[in-house]
């Protein structure tokens, strides 16, 4: 904990990072402050760190520790996609997918579920899934779909799974 706070104070971002978690967490023995990550988050992000970036976008959509504004939420989740982070990728997709401080646009948001799914991103994969087999966006591809929902699914999502035994049962 010394040395994670002396690596903070001395403004290192990961570090600073790493601790704006601890803070909203409660972990390491410390008084969960979702205020004090975001001050936290908001130093590591100045300084360029992505993972900062999209977890003040989190805070900002959820008005947690910070006064909510979605708006907020969604430049810090573009500004860490930009940077290739696949969660923020998925965040800013969800945001394009329901019209979330941005024009709803199933392009874009399909956009960003595939370029956070590329990278692993189990959430991604399963709604880049659901985008090609409801044509969202995309063109319907069922057989895209599929393949989508079994990579998710051979990772543990439960509704990747659910969503091949209904196209199997078909």
């Amino acid at each position: 904990m010394a040395i994670l706070r002396r690596n903070a104070e001395s403004d290192n971002p990961v570090a600073m990072c790493q601790l704006g978690d601890a803070y909203k967490a409660g972990d390491l023995k410390l008084v969960p402050s979702h205020k004090k990550a975001a001050r936290l988050y908001q130093r590591a992000a100045d300084l360029g760190d992505v993972e900062a970036m999209n977890c003040l976008g989190i805070l900002y959509l959820n008005g947690r520790g910070v006064k909510l504004d979605k708006k907020k939420a969604v430049k810090y989740y573009r500004m860490a996609a930009d940077c290739g982070h696949a969660h923020a990728q998925f965040n800013i997709g969800l945001c394009f997918e329901d019209g979330i401080r941005v024009a709803q646009d199933y392009a874009e948001a399909a956009r960003f579920f595939k370029l956070a799914a590329e990278q692993g991103d189990t959430n991604a994969e399963h709604n880049l899934g659901v985008m090609y087999l409801k044509s969202l966006g995309v063109a319907c591809d069922t057989a895209e779909a599929i393949r989508w929902f079994e990579r998710a699914a051979a990772k543990g999502n439960k509704k990747a799974k659910k969503a091949l035994a209904e196209i199997r049962s078909l």
